[in-house]
């Protein structure tokens, strides 16, 4: 695939309005005289048409190491950077055992709203059926503003956004999660699961481009 120009694309939906897939499949392309092996670095496609994107932290992934590599004399260069991005955990999760991934925080679009960021906008997945007991245990409630969205609300001041995608897995920010008491983290960690790396949804929409519900 031969690349014209190299901007960074800040848009988690492609320009037709079609939802955008997180995608860290082994891809080569072609730019500026340079072939580039993409080996896990995340990047995103509309899985319709085939076009792909580089959110911002790639795009500046992608340049230095072309840069690096023509330094080399080197017309060929492979970059994987999706372990790196992997490991270790974010400071605003470092003393909670949840399972997620910061490098959806870095390559979806619209999740750092600071440099350096604490990654309180990281997805944290969950089995569907984490909201039942926000639903009907006491001192809870569960606000559903639609199929894909909605508040639970709790003891000390529990008031936290979450979202869900189109597997029904349930969402909710690291973050805010990071803030219930003790005896419900361990009730979250029950229900966790790996990263699905897919936050389409209401959820979305609302926190992320602000779109009322």
């Amino acid at each position: 695939m031969n690349l014209d120009a190299l901007e960074g694309y800040n848009s988690y939906y492609d320009r037709d309005g079609s939802p955008l897939t997180f995608c860290s499949k082994r891809k080569t392309v072609n730019y500026d005289g340079m072939k580039i092996v993409l080996n896990s670095l995340p990047y995103l496609v509309n899985e319709n048409s085939g076009n792909i994107y580089f959110s911002i932290p790639a795009v500046e992934i992608i340049k230095d190491y072309i840069k690096k590599a023509k330094s080399q004399g080197k017309k060929e260069v492979t970059i994987n950077q999706f372990g790196r991005f992997n490991r270790g955990k974010l400071p605003i999760g470092e003393k909670t055992q949840f399972s997620y991934s910061p490098a959806e925080h870095f390559f979806i679009p619209g999740l750092v709203r600071n440099i350096p960021s604490d990654g309180y906008l990281t997805p944290v997945y969950f089995e569907g059926h984490v909201l039942l007991k926000f639903e009907h245990a006491d001192g809870y409630r569960l606000e559903k503003h639609t199929s894909s969205s909605g508040r639970i609300h709790g003891p000390r001041s529990i008031n936290i956004p979450y979202g869900v995608n189109k597997d029904g897995f349930v969402i909710m920010w690291l973050g805010d999660i990071v803030r219930f008491p003790n005896n419900e983290l361990l009730y979250l960690y029950s229900a966790n699961v790996e990263p699905k790396y897919d936050i389409h949804s209401d959820f979305y929409r609302n926190q992320i481009l602000g779109e009322w519900l």
